[in-house]
């Protein structure tokens, strides 16, 4: 496969996490599934695992899934293609952390759903709900460390817009972390997806530049 062939591919799988994750959590909800917070009451955590979920929940869930699969491939790309080394190693190791704490609430859910109506207490319901999303908040350290990394590789590589940006989001996804019971703070999620559909893009792009003005020359 060629440079440029490859380059495309990893950042179509970039953009593929992104719209897979997005497309998870849709179909999950419009087909019945749950939606709760840490600041969610036990009664409301109780009456909306109260019934069984329907099929569209379980597709949900693996559409879900195979997003970590295409954000992991994205994230050794683009760190490679940012000049790797060191920082690129534990820009690597966080989004490897990162997909891991987001799989375990993503089952964590799940078997929350399997159970949804046979018979679950108010309590053991409302306590699995609570480590689903503490796995979900946690998960944001690491995505956290993942854009300091590759913010600090792209300034390296003197793409200052890529660096500062995935720097902020950084910045403020911490921020959002020491708040995770404000409903507000759980749509910071939408600047870290803003980021990895920008930098496939951009890193993608410039590979084809290049290699046109190789081809040029």
């Amino acid at each position: 496969m060629s440079g440029a062939r490859q380059d495309r591919v990893f950042a179509a799988c970039g953009i593929a996490s992104v719209a897979l994750q997005l497309g998870g959590f849709v179909v999950g909800a419009a087909s019945g599934g749950a939606t709760v917070t840490l600041a969610s009451s036990p009664a409301k955590v109780g009456q909306a695992f109260a019934n069984p979920v329907g099929t569209g929940v379980w597709v949900g869930a693996y559409i879900g899934l195979l997003s970590f699969a295409a954000f992991l491939a994205f994230a050794v790309w683009a760190t490679a293609r940012l000049g790797g080394g060191l920082i690129g190693g534990i820009a690597r190791t966080a989004a490897t952390t990162y997909a891991a704490l987001g799989i375990a609430a993503w089952c964590v859910l799940d078997a929350l759903e399997f159970r949804a109506g046979h018979g679950m207490s108010t309590q053991l319901t409302t306590a699995l709900s609570n480590v689903n999303e503490a796995l979900y908040v946690g998960s944001w350290f690491p995505g956290a460390v993942f854009l300091l990394a590759a913010g600090t590789l792209a300034l390296t590589a003197a793409r200052r817009a890529l660096g500062w940006s995935a720097i902020a989001a950084a910045v403020v996804t911490l921020a959002g972390a020491a708040a995770p019971m404000n409903d507000l703070v759980q749509n910071t999620i939408v600047l870290w997806f803003i980021w990895i559909v920008w930098a496939s893009i951009s890193l993608a792009r410039d590979e084809r530049v290049s290699a046109e003005a190789v081809a040029v020359a």
